[in-house]
């Protein structure tokens, strides 16, 4: 259902979203700036794409239960004293960032191209220099 809604509400055209934070900040994902006088503050952004922000939404909630990165950004989002929701809007735009590289490059989404995901999962033994234990790797690949 996601994938059907991400490509119902980002269409075909590329040039849309020429960066891949105008897809963040459509998506509902990044934080709006306000400035007055000597006061900037970052509120929520309401004036967004409803449905995007829930595809992302969804996506992250639902990312956060299976891939250890998604784990990993989530769990260091309410470590800084992030709430719910924002430690999903959090790792929504590090999704968003993700699906528009790979509708940028017209390519499905692959771990193994995934930098941040592939240092998340690598493990290393200890050593001069530290070896990459891959049957370790491969396990918290899958």
């Amino acid at each position: 259902m996601t994938a059907a809604e991400f490509v119902a509400e980002i269409g075909d055209c590329r040039e849309r979203y020429p960066t891949r934070e105008s897809l963040s900040a459509d998506g509902g994902q990044s934080a709006v700036a306000v400035e007055s006088g000597k006061r900037k503050v970052a509120r929520f952004r309401y004036a967004c794409n409803g449905r995007l922000r829930q595809s992302f939404c969804v996506l992250a909630d639902s990312s956060r239960h299976h891939n250890p990165w998604a784990q990993a950004l989530y769990a260091s989002a309410l470590a800084a004293g992030h709430d719910h929701q924002r430690a999903i809007r959090t790792l929504g735009r590090a999704w968003s960032r993700v699906l528009w590289r790979c509708w940028q490059d017209r390519v499905p989404y692959d771990p193994a191209r995934h930098r941040a995901y592939q240092r998340h999962v690598t493990v290393l033994i200890a050593g001069e220099p530290p070896l990459i234990d891959i049957a370790a790797t491969q396990r918290m690949a899958a």
